[in-house]
């Protein structure tokens, strides 16, 4: 990534949201719910149930749904795009019932499911991921000098012994010995912490919690080539700035506090539509074509379609808008966090140099993906099959809610993205008239959220906004009296 890519850290008190932008438009989009289930989080579980037909047991992990814990194929959650494939051996140990175990979260959990846990633990830093119980050492494939290969696996195999793996992450490459031991000292001195509080601790318990959204996310994406990183939480900039003194020092003059009075910061950037897009049904290209994408749970579908393209001929104005898609579809499957299996529908090409060009463009904009991305099959018109792991939660999921009016066949966006939207409208309105007392009328739902989150509650006070409940306005609505 280069110089012109930017980070931005929204932190409400009931929302967390990262974007990396390039040019003013999402690359990436990261958005969680504080003290949500997050993948990476470690526990001292108990099995509940164990089912010989799965192959699996139910886990008991002290959360409201029991963990699902496969005896086969056990998932890490280090991210194996950037090493060759390994398979980590399975000790094959039968659990039996009522036995304590430490187990980590992979995959969120789903309305219907649990999370999905393993017993191979992995914890990651931005140098290298420390994998206890374990003979796998290996570094990124990314790293192609051998000297540079060798210099770096010396490194970790002097502080690292024992039965203890680890992989060396691409950030490795060309830092200072001591940062990197500096973060093996880190990640070993976390792990015996873990392993005393299992000694301690009853079953079930949570032994170790995830990193914050936006430090997983500077940890994992962010380069020393990146302009800046823009944060508008005072209390959340002060820990990036912390994190990054620690591990990337040449980013610590690149970390900008942003302030409310200067407006709500994804709308500053030109963001905020963008993430709204995110959450429709359609999408416009820039030659007027568009796509159509439904969600489902396990199956999403993308349409392409030419709409009011008009180019010279109705062929270029096909190649056009599936060259545009290509770009497109890329970015929406990011920014959406979709997983499973996705269908794109383009729009049928007869020329087989055209229909290459497509498909290249599209393998090369999904290759920047850090989650494991694959095309599984092309059809003679111009369907693409392809597959993507989940590694957290759709947008949708954590934006939207099953529409309560049409059956549920529809969704609508929910309180959180309401509350956002809310704050933003108010603040923009404040920044035109700042002179000038704002009444805003608001749902009864959404009234009694305000009020219930009190940064929320003290932004009306500061700037002596005149909320008003109104019980006739729907869902999670609200009006500003102008």
């Amino acid at each position: 990534m280069k110089g012109k890519f930017r980070l931005l850290i929204n932190r409400e008190c009931f929302l967390i949201r990262a974007a990396i932008t390039s040019d003013n438009h999402i690359e990436y989009l990261f958005v969680n719910i504080p003290d949500i289930l997050s993948v990476g989080n470690i526990y001292k579980g108990k099995v509940e149930r164990v089912i010989t037909g799965l192959n699996a047991a139910f886990v008991n992990i002290g959360e409201f749904k029991n963990g699902f814990l496969p005896f086969e194929k056990e998932d890490t959650i280090y991210q194996s795009y950037e090493v060759e494939e390994h398979t980590l051996k399975s000790m094959n140990k039968p659990y039996r019932t009522g036995e304590d175990i430490i187990v980590q979260i992979t995959r969120p959990g789903t309305a219907e499911k649990g999370v999905k846990l393993t017993t191979k633990i992995s914890l990651p830093g931005r140098f290298l991921i420390l994998i206890p119980d374990s003979n796998l050492r290996t570094i990124s494939k990314k790293i192609t000098d051998r000297k540079e290969r060798e210099r770096l696996l010396a490194i970790a195999n002097r502080r690292i012994t024992g039965n203890t793996g680890f992989i060396i992450r691409t950030a490795s490459e060309g830092k200072d010995e001591r940062y990197i031991v500096k973060e093996i000292k880190i990640l070993l001195s976390t792990w015996h912490r873990i392993r005393r509080y299992a000694k301690v601790k009853r079953a079930p318990s949570l032994l170790w919690r995830e990193l914050p959204l936006y430090i997983n996310v500077i940890r994992d994406y962010v380069t020393s080539e990146f302009k800046e990183i823009i944060v508008d939480d005072e209390k959340t900039y002060k820990e990036v700035k912390r994190y990054v003194s620690h591990f990337m020092p040449e980013m610590y003059g690149k970390v900008i506090l942003h302030k409310n009075e200067e407006g709500p910061l994804f709308m500053k950037y030109g963001v905020e539509k963008e993430v709204e897009g995110f959450l429709s049904d359609r999408i416009f290209l820039p030659s007027g074509g568009s796509l159509i994408i439904e969600e489902g749970e396990t199956l999403t579908a993308i349409d392409v379609n030419t709409g009011s393209s008009e180019k010279k001929s109705f062929r270029d104005t096909i190649f056009i808008t599936n060259m545009e898609a290509a770009e497109e579809i890329p970015r929406q499957i990011r920014g959406r966090n979709l997983a499973g299996l996705i269908v794109v529908d383009f729009i049928d090409m007869k020329d087989p140099k055209e229909k290459s060009k497509v498909f290249k463009a599209l393998n090369e904009n999904l290759e920047i993906d850090k989650a494991k991305t694959s095309i599984l099959s092309i059809s003679k018109l111009g369907v693409v099959e392809m597959s993507r792991e989940k590694t957290d939660f759709k947008l949708s999921d954590i934006l939207m809610d099953i529409c309560d009016r049409c059956n549920g066949r529809g969704y609508i966006k929910n309180i959180y993205y309401s509350a956002l939207k809310f704050k933003n409208e108010v603040l923009t309105q404040v920044m035109k008239n700042p002179h000038k007392k704002i009444s805003v009328e608001v749902s009864e739902h959404l009234y009694d959220f305000i009020y219930r989150n009190r940064p929320l509650y003290e932004m009306l006070r500061k700037y002596n906004i005149n909320c008003r409940k109104d019980t006739l306005l729907p869902n999670h609505e609200f009006r500003i009296i102008k």
